[in-house]
């Protein structure tokens, strides 16, 4: 960070990255964040080496020995020494209490009714960082004292080791980035140059202490690695959206305590601040990466190359009218060199990105015609009209005082084009609606109310074959809101039984373990409960042991209740708070009461089996004749029966845990007649599909009762997704996707179940709900409620970025389509933009009529068109409709595993009315 302050040894140097004097006029003080303000030739009464709070309002008037003084009320002429490159004309120092501060031009000053509007450069001189010196000050730093002397010994270097899976360790020196964003690490043998390897701070997702990963689990595998790597000296770091660990082991408990307090600490700082930088840091990262020859300049022909590199696509007279422009060394200095450095480059990158589409919302709602911002009135109006916000002239204060740049249109009380783009880019102007980022549903009905965000097979990380299984899956399920997941239990070896995909070839995990981590994890997202879907292979001898780890490693969170004619309605979300369910298989009531029962037979449904089951019955029916394929059909018919007719011993302690009762389904009537509601069904995708095709009113009313748990169908082998709204559409409450699978079913899944603050749990529309209503999904007339209608404009794009980040500058267009019940179903596209995807222009307006709002998703998806191949995902963004705000709003893309994609985003305008 910049700083004020006298040159290290008293001289001034005004090169390209040295210090540079100036002498400033000092009305009020704006000072970084815990910056130090040093000062020479004292005229006034003002302490040295002053610590100025980060509370402080200041304004710094600064100009040039060259330059007329500026008339003031002085409280001292003071010579200090600003820490940038040089300020080639008169300038002013503007901080506001929402923005880390900004040196820009002084403009002239127009007056209008009193009021004061200004342009601003709006750049960021006190962020950007000199590329050629180092920025690390600890007395920048806001970090408590305790803390200090830890940071400086992990940014001088650590030697830690490194474990891979199989145990092997090496030895590395660990530090910290002087600027404290980054942790590096380098060979430990001065011989090896292999180069340094770097991970960003912002990219840690967890710090877990201990042996809690897969890497540490298989290396301690033997008793000498687990002497060797002692568990209290071991750590490991969850990295970005693959959640890959790095692994390390320090030489005493105290060095792993110290390192995992200090990266806690920073990368909670990381967070905070991530979405302020996140443009500032895209843009140096460009600049970074077109200066190779490291001399913090680029020339017009470099400019142009990062601009491409940026997705940008402009004509080069334009481009060069807009260099020269951002050259202030040029202006100032005919015979200085024809470039930019990193804050001209930035000043560059905000004249390409003025927002013409908002600067005409301001013209729209501004009062007079020429006026180029909004007063209070101007913005009250626009919250109303625009946004559908009633707000008072106090809240529309605070909105100046929070969003505008300029010191001058704060004290005015305006709004500028830049305030307003900052206000609409915020948190609060999203599309999604910030009251369904809480939990607002009715969370006292019971759980067979609700959908319920639900995986398959969720040990698994890749295909269902040969794929590994590891409980860093279930971590990864659980963080990102799953509140069902699965378990297949099978003998292991030692008595201890396995989880793993049986008649196949993917890796195995002890069940112990998968239970350590779903405890450990189960209510890090949402505090509501978790169901452990069990599907049973074990001998009665190793159920005994899976009762035994559920009841040690689970204790009070396991939930149970005696499953009786007594129940007739389950328990909600609210009463089952931080519990677990196990679902699975049930000893018959009547043989639970019998004194001497041990265990006794249930039926074993075994999905896994179902795989061999649907491959044998193509490669039957693909190869044999008409005669063979009768005769084939009746052999995998007998085939398929054996499953069902096989049975299974069940131990009673084990039966005893069981909260969902597992039972087969026969048809709607049998389930309505005899089945309790604890007892609930597993269907796979394709009986799924028959049912809604044959009865979807039939099934709804079935899950008004019971709990459905859906499943994808055997044949998908590589772990594909079905899709699964029709199956929400007719109440299915578990409908289990394969998680470690991206694409369009999980994002629609997860756009979903956004609502109700992302907790895993949403309550039903109440047609799902009341059975007098006889709700049918393909009857529009049995919706009970009343249409809305839709219109969604897409405007505009900023920062779309290349497929893979690099390739030709993107020709993008926009997909919306609505998912829900058949009549609502729809999809529109925009044109095609060509070569621009820095801010490319649509202004498209969709308009529908949606007759089930409550089951609505909206997606927004960007594309690159190619004319000769596969057109590119670029990214995308769902959210219910239900969850939509209207009016101006900006939607931040996702790429295709739902990870942000930082800067890019669309900015529409929605507006959506009742029908009468």
């Amino acid at each position: 960070m910049p700083w004020l302050g006298c040159p290290p040894e008293g001289n001034c140097r005004s090169t390209n990255s040295e210090l540079h004097p100036i002498k400033c006029t000092i009305t009020s003080f704006l000072i970084p964040e815990h910056c130090t303000f040093e000062t020479v030739n004292m005229n006034s009464n003002i302490d040295n080496s002053m610590q100025m709070s980060d509370e402080s309002k200041v304004q710094v008037v600064c100009t040039l020995p060259d330059e007329h003084n500026v008339n003031s009320t002085n409280t001292g002429d003071i010579a200090v020494v600003l820490r940038t490159k040089a300020i080639p004309e008169r300038t002013r120092l503007v901080r506001g209490k929402s923005d880390p501060g900004s040196l820009a031009p002084v403009p002239p000053v127009r007056k209008k009714k009193r009021k004061t509007a200004t342009m601003s450069r709006n750049f960021d001189l006190l962020n950007l960082k000199s590329l050629n010196e180092p920025t690390f000050h600890l007395s920048d730093l806001r970090l408590p004292d305790h803390l200090r002397e830890d940071v400086e010994r992990l940014v001088k270097g650590v030697p830690l080791v490194k474990v891979r899976d199989s145990g092997k360790q090496y030895p590395r020196n660990f530090k910290l980035t002087g600027d404290l964003m980054e942790l590096q690490y380098t060979d430990s043998k001065k011989w090896i140059k292999r180069g340094d390897c770097n991970y960003e701070l912002s990219d840690i997702k967890e710090i877990r202490p201990g042996w809690k990963t897969d890497v540490f689990q298989s290396a301690t595998n033997t008793e000498k690695n687990r002497l060797k790597l002692k568990e209290g000296c071991c750590f490991s770091l969850v990295l970005g959206a693959k959640h890959k660990t790095l692994d390390l082991v320090t030489s005493s408990e105290e060095q792993r305590d110290t390192w995992v307090k200090v990266l806690s600490t920073l990368v909670k700082r990381q967070k905070y601040s991530a979405l302020r930088k996140q443009h500032l840091k895209w843009v140096i990262d460009n600049f970074k990466q077109a200066d190779i020859n490291h001399d913090g300049a680029l020339n017009f022909e470099e400019v142009m190359k990062v601009l491409h590199q940026m997705n940008i696509t402009m004509d080069s007279r334009l481009a060069r009218k807009i260099f020269e422009e951002a050259d202030v060394k040029k202006r100032k200095n005919k015979q200085a060199e024809d470039s930019l450095d990193p804050e001209e480059f930035y000043h560059f990158y905000q004249l390409l990105r003025q927002r013409p589409e908002v600067k005409e919302i301001l013209k729209k709602y501004s009062a007079d015609d020429d006026d180029d911002f909004l007063d209070l009135e101007d913005l009250q109006n626009f919250l109303k009209d625009a946004q559908k916000v009633n707000a008072s002239l106090d809240e529309c204060k605070q909105v100046i005082e929070k969003f505008e740049p300029l010191a001058e249109n704060r004290e005015n009380e305006v709004l500028s084009a830049d305030g307003l783009t900052l206000f609409l880019l915020s948190p609060a102007q999203n599309i999604f609606n910030p009251e369904c980022s809480v939990v607002y549903h009715d969370m006292t009905r019971p759980i067979t109310e609700y959908f319920i965000d639900s995986s398959h097979n969720t040990y698994l990380m890749l295909d269902q074959l040969r794929g590994p299984s590891s409980t860093e899956a279930y971590i990864r399920a659980l963080l990102k809101g799953c509140r069902c997941v699965e378990l297949d239990i099978w003998d292991g070896a030692n008595n201890e039984p396995v989880i793993f995909h049986g008649h196949t070839l993917t890796s195995k995990i002890l069940f112990k373990d998968a239970i350590i981590a779903c405890k450990s994890y189960a209510f890090k997202s949402s505090q509501f409960p978790v169901i452990l879907s069990l599907e049973n292979h074990c001998s009665v001898e190793q159920q005994r042991v899976v009762s035994k780890h559920l009841r040690e490693i689970l204790g009070d969170m396991l939930a149970t209740i005696e499953l009786n004619d007594s129940v007739t309605e389950m328990p909600s979300p609210r009463k089952l708070r931080g519990r677990i369910i196990v679902k699975g298989k049930c000893l018959a009531v009547t043989d639970c009461n019998a004194d001497n029962l041990d265990n006794g037979e249930v039926s074993d449904e075994d999905e896994a089996a179902e795989i061999v089951d649907e491959i044998v019955q193509q490669e039957v029916t693909t190869k044999a004749t008409n005669v063979q394929k009768i005769a084939a059909s009746e052999s995998v018919s007998h085939q398929r029966t054996l499953p069902v007719a096989k049975k299974l011993k069940l131990a009673k302690e084990l039966s005893d845990l069981v909260m969902l009762k597992s039972v087969h389904f026969s048809d709607f009537a049998t389930s309505k007649m005899k089945h309790k509601c604890y007892e609930m069904s597993s269907f796979v995708e394709k009986k799924t599909s028959k049912l809604i095709g044959q009865d979807p009113a039939g099934f709804v009313s079935h899950n008004q009762k019971h709990l459905s748990r859906i499943y994808p169908n055997g044949m998908r082998t590589d772990s594909s997704n079905y899709d699964p709204i029709d199956p929400l559409n007719c109440g299915c409450q578990i409908v289990a996707l394969n998680y470690q699978t991206s694409g369009k079913p999980m994002q629609l899944y997860k756009g979903k179940f956004l609502d109700n603050g992302g907790c895993g749990y949403i309550l039903k529309p109440k047609a799902l709900r009341d059975p007098t209503l006889n709700f049918n999904p393909n009857d529009p007339t049995t919706f009970g409620c009343k249409p809305k209608s839709l219109n969604i404009k897409v405007i505009s794009g900023q920062r779309l970025p290349k497929p893979g980040g690099a390739g030709e500058v993107i020709d993008p267009y926009v997909c919306v389509s609505v998912h829900g019940v058949p009549s609502d179903t729809m999809k529109w596209k925009t044109r095609i933009i060509d070569n621009n995807g820095f801010n490319p222009l649509w202004n498209e307006t969709f308009t529908t009529r949606i007759h089930m709002p409550e089951l609505a998703v909206i997606q927004f998806v960007v594309k690159d068109y190619d004319q000769r191949s596969k057109n590119d995902f670029i990214g995308q963004y769902t959210l219910p409709l239900t969850c939509m705000t209207e009016g101006f709003r900006h939607l931040f893309l996702t790429d295709n595993d739902g990870e942000s994609l930082s800067v890019a985003a669309l900015f529409v305008h929605v507006s959506i009315a009742t029908e009468s």
